[in-house]
């Protein structure tokens, strides 16, 4: 097959650089600590932390585990990154050196950290509600002591928490939360530990809530384009970064009563065409649009007739069809005025636009775009 009819992922950095500073604007002056864990929800870390760095003038990033740092460190990222998730010895050692920063997500950490001896730059990690990582609010006390009787292997240069409900019309967690997270900020700085860096503003927190505190905002996802809340409307004028693209490989003329898909839960009423285009879920399209959602090609919807396959989906061109082999097929993105955005897509199948987005394969291209025109292209397979 023709390499140009390869279904892909295409990527604005133009979109990328507008939502940032469209979350600039909320918080003026305050430092971004950008999340690009998980392939940067799938939108590829090497380039957007690239771009933030180069273009965007961010100067800290975060992960989820020690590979993902090293890797951007690798690729020329030279911002140091935080990891969120736990490492090792050996990758702790490798990292000394590197500006790689870990979070203390328990007491035991800390104290083989201690124990061993290892030099590690670090945040601390309070956790105030979630209850999926971190030190409890109770737990700040001793982790104090246990700082202060080290032998100054570690330091200590941030706190942070996470906020379960910021996104919730009405909440009360967020106050709840912060009241905790002050709490516990009260307990470092009464053993003279006072962090540089505080967090706790994720997209949904930044967009609805008050981050005086925060020496960095936290933003993810709203950093490509998405509402934290596919269902709600949120401030800031957000444009989609990711778009995912097949193309018609297959047009084929069949009668009235002709089940399409596994199944046989589309049946045509009548003699009509059925395109197939060459994305499936195998590639990112969720199998839940099967019959309910749309793809534009030329500019129009056409709804997906029957089961989203692995490689393919099919859509009904009707009698007489205005659409042919190679057209561009967009099942995320726009085209000719019309769009398909990450969040009418998770609206549709009752879930978020974050996982709509990590859904997206990375064995197949990507294309990225800055200024209308490709500034990189990856071929798949090395995020």
């Amino acid at each position: 097959m023709n390499a140009k009819l390869s279904p892909r992922v295409e990527i604005s950095l133009d979109n990328l650089l507008h939502n940032l500073k469209q979350i600039r604007s909320i918080a003026p002056g305050t430092g971004v600590l950008a999340v690009v864990k998980d392939c940067s929800y799938g939108c590829g870390s090497i380039m957007i932390a690239r771009t933030l760095e180069q273009q965007g003038g961010v100067h800290f990033f975060t992960v989820a585990r020690p590979e993902e740092a090293f890797l951007l460190r690798k690729e020329g990222l030279i911002s140091p990154v935080l990891v969120l998730g736990e490492a090792d010895s050996s990758e702790i050692k490798e990292a000394w050196t590197k500006e790689i920063l870990f979070s203390c997500n328990s007491l035991d950490t800390l104290r083989n950290w201690i124990k061993s001896g290892l030099q590690v730059r670090f945040h601390l990690n309070i956790d105030t509600g979630m209850h999926r990582m971190g030190l409890l609010p109770s737990e700040v006390e001793d982790f104090a002591k246990h700082l202060q009787n080290s032998s100054g292997n570690l330091l200590f240069e941030g706190a942070f928490t996470h906020m379960t409900s910021a996104d919730v019309p009405g909440t009360e967690t967020v106050q709840n939360q912060l009241a905790s997270f002050r709490k516990a900020l009260s307990v470092l700085r009464s053993h003279n530990l006072s962090p540089v860096h505080i967090h706790f503003g994720n997209s949904a927190t930044v967009m609805l809530h008050g981050i005086s505190e925060c020496t960095l905002i936290r933003p993810g996802i709203a950093l490509y384009g998405c509402k934290p809340d596919p269902a709600q409307d949120f401030l800031l004028d957000l444009k989609p970064v990711a778009a995912l693209k097949g193309y018609i490989v297959r047009m084929k003329q069949v009668p009235a009563g002709t089940p399409v898909s596994y199944g046989a839960h589309y049946v045509t009423e009548k003699t009509t065409w059925i395109a197939t285009i060459n994305a499936g879920y195998g590639q990112g399209v969720p199998r839940f649009l099967s019959n309910k959602g749309y793809v534009l090609i030329r500019g129009k919807k056409y709804r997906i007739a029957g089961n989203v396959t692995m490689d393919y989906i099919m859509v009904d061109a009707g009698p007489e069809p205005c659409i042919g082999i190679g057209d561009e097929a967009v099942i995320m993105g726009n085209q000719n005025g019309e769009s398909i955005t990450p969040d009418e897509i998770a609206s549709m199948g009752n879930t978020i636009a974050y996982e709509i987005l990590c859904n997206l394969s990375t064995a197949i291209d990507r294309y990225y775009y800055l200024n209308d025109s490709i500034v990189f292209h990856s071929p798949g397979s090395i995020f």
